[in-house]
């Protein structure tokens, strides 16, 4: 019979390609349905990312997703993971099992081709993108400006927003349908600067094509319009 293994614990096959961080902290929001995981990634040379970065984590017995590392301090080598934690995923599922110290496992990080771009960003997403916009503001360099919209399941989730991430300028709406339109009408007011925009449209398939065409009748080129999905 066939051994098992603790989830935990890797394998003899992943023992040869995954690679080891530590979990240093965990932080649940107030609505339970994001979780902040702070984790030390000794072997990362974090003064070399110059875009967003993909991070494959290991979630169970080879099982990996991809998260954005976000808040990275370049000296200590720590960044940390936002995780939409209201569904029932296993990346879900792992996030919320994690209530401290621990180990981390992932496989590789790579560059994703989002990087700031120009002196203004307008960022559309919901609540699976904290992580990316964090990542481009902290690329971005002081002077660029940033607005935008990001929608969330709950009320809760979205106050949890405000007092969680007061670093990012960005107004929170509860519904999809909110959120095409209140950026139809932001787009209406500042029509004399739109081609001075950069889009980023971040989150799921249906946010990703419903803002893309907003955009387009709007005279947004696709030039300006950067895109990144999220799925469970």
């Amino acid at each position: 019979m066939m051994e098992t293994t603790p989830a935990d614990e890797l394998s003899v096959i992943e023992k040869i390609f995954v690679k080891s961080g530590k979990i240093i902290a965990v932080r649940k929001w107030n609505s339970g349905n994001i979780h902040e995981i702070d984790v030390y990634l000794p072997a990362v040379e974090f003064r070399s990312w110059s875009s967003v970065q993909s991070v494959k984590c290991r979630i169970s017995a080879l099982h990996y997703t991809d998260y954005t590392p976000a808040l990275w301090n370049m000296d200590e080598k720590i960044c940390t993971l936002y995780i939409d934690t209201s569904h029932c995923g296993q990346g879900s599922v792992w996030a919320k099992s994690q209530l401290g110290e621990g180990p981390f496992h992932y496989t590789k990080i790579e560059a994703e081709r989002h990087y700031p771009i120009g002196k203004h960003l307008v960022f559309l997403g919901d609540q699976t993108a904290i992580g990316h916009f964090c990542a481009l503001q902290q690329l971005a360099v002081e002077s660029t400006v940033i607005n935008g919209f990001i929608t969330f399941n709950d009320v809760q989730t979205a106050k949890a927003f405000s007092e969680n991430c007061t670093w990012l300028p960005l107004e929170t709406t509860t519904g999809y349908d909110d959120i095409y339109k209140r950026t139809g009408e932001w787009i209406m007011k500042h029509q004399c600067e739109k081609d001075d925009f950069v889009f980023y449209i971040v989150g799921n398939a249906g946010l990703i094509v419903t803002s893309r065409k907003l955009l387009k009748t709007h005279g947004i080129k696709s030039d300006r319009i950067k895109s990144k999905g999220f799925w469970h």
